[in-house]
This record gives structure tokens, C-alpha cells and sequence, in this order.
């Protein structure tokens, strides 16, 4: 599955998660684990509400996330 460039990136406040979204024919989030300078294969969310209950288990507020720059 290739969805293409995302059209955001958040990472958490302690940079252990990075977030992409990508807009499909349906919202989908890719997340992947960081340390350092290696990354987890993404795990794949499909919609809203995934991402939601993801944050939730996680205890990752929205406030706390940090936007990174696409360009």
C-alpha cells in the first residue's frame, strides 16, 4: 500500500511517537515508535476514532503534540 506523501506529522512531546496522516478515500494515521535515530515499521490506524482510542491508551494528550514541519 503506498497512500502517497502525509499530509501532517505530530510527534509526541517526548519524541518517542511520530504521527502521519495521509487523506485516502478514508482518513489513515501511521504511527511509528522513535528512538533516536531509528523507527518502528508504521502501525496503521483507520480513522478518527482509532487515532483517538490510540492516544487514549498511550495517555497522549492533544495538546501535547508537537507539529513538524513538511517541507
Amino acid at each position: 500500500m503506498d497512500p502517497g506523501d502525509p499530509v501532517a506529522v505530530w510527534r509526541d512531546g517526548f519524541h518517542r511517537w511520530r504521527i502521519e496522516a495521509y487523506r485516502t478515500p478514508d482518513v489513515r494515521f501511521a504511527i511509528y515508535a522513535t528512538n533516536g535515530t531509528t523507527e518502528s515499521a508504521p502501525l496503521w490506524l483507520f480513522g478518527m476514532p482509532a487515532l483517538a482510542r490510540w492516544l487514549m491508551v498511550q495517555s497522549i494528550a492533544l495538546d501535547s503534540l508537537e507539529v513538524e514541519d513538511l517541507t
